[in-house]
């Protein structure tokens, strides 16, 4: 009988903490550098708190609602996202709270995230994954405009979003996002004009074959390097065999270069 009643109140316990998580609604801590003028800027409601530190400030909102879901937690993301990208922002909390919240659509006003449904359509290379990341970072970057840091978190919030099913695991996925984030990081987030993506095929065609006639004419100098070092003759022959070319190749690249045949 004891047991059963320990049962018992354990289930009603379990179920008393289920309703108080329903019960709570979610506050987010924000803060900014800036001078405040960003609130009005976005039409955002006044915060329930503010608080000011020199050249920075904290705003905190309280949410209507939990966000515990797949879904909530990635429509929390979103705005969260909003705020990082039409603000400096440089720290972000969340917290659940037993206070009266407000709706999230009254954040409308901030900047949207991209979105983008032809991300993974882009046939670049056997890595989609990895361009499609790109390409979102390269939209991010001309909806803040180019000099623009971008947060790394915006990055890996879209990538964590979409490809977590189909990553490896969690760690290869924020590798790429590194990847990518210190590679525009690296250019002062501006976006260089890239060969072979949004090309024609045949202008791709072009360009690989251009690389490859590249790598090869290195391969035959590098022979050449070689045979002149071991004082071996400088001829077709020679120079296929340590090349690994063909002799048709060795001699046109030989001719190329300036040796007789």
């Amino acid at each position: 009988m004891k047991g059963l009643q320990t049962h018992y109140r354990t289930a009603i316990l379990g179920f008393v903490t289920l309703m108080e998580l329903y019960k709570k609604n979610t506050k987010i801590s924000i803060t900014i550098r800036g001078d405040g003028s960003e609130i009005f800027d976005y039409s955002l409601p006044l915060p329930h708190h503010y608080t000011r530190n020199g050249d920075t400030y904290t705003i905190e909102y309280t949410i209507n609602g939990f966000f515990h879901t797949k879904r909530g937690i990635a429509y929390l993301n979103d705005i969260l996202a909003r705020f990082t990208l039409s603000m400096q922002v440089l720290k972000t909390e969340v917290m659940s709270s037993e206070d009266d919240g407000i709706e999230l659509s009254y954040f409308q006003g901030l900047k949207s995230v991209v979105r983008h449904k032809n991300y993974e359509s882009v046939d670049v290379g056997q890595d989609n994954i990895f361009w499609a990341i790109k390409l979102y970072t390269e939209d991010l970057i001309k909806e803040s405009g180019e000099g623009n840091l971008i947060a790394y978190s915006l990055i890996e919030s879209f990538a964590f979003a979409r490809f977590i099913d189909r990553a490896k695991d969690k760690s290869t996925l924020k590798a790429k996002c590194r990847s990518i984030w210190e590679w525009y990081d690296k250019r002062d987030w501006t976006i260089p004009s890239r060969k072979g993506l949004g090309m024609s095929r045949q202008e791709a065609g072009i360009n690989a074959a251009k690389k490859n006639a590249e790598k090869t004419k290195a391969k035959i100098q590098k022979a050449i390097a070689g045979l002149e070092f071991m004082q071996e003759k400088i001829n077709i022959a020679n120079v296929a065999r340590d090349a690994r070319v063909s002799r048709n190749t060795a001699k046109k690249y030989l001719i190329e270069l300036g040796y007789k045949k």
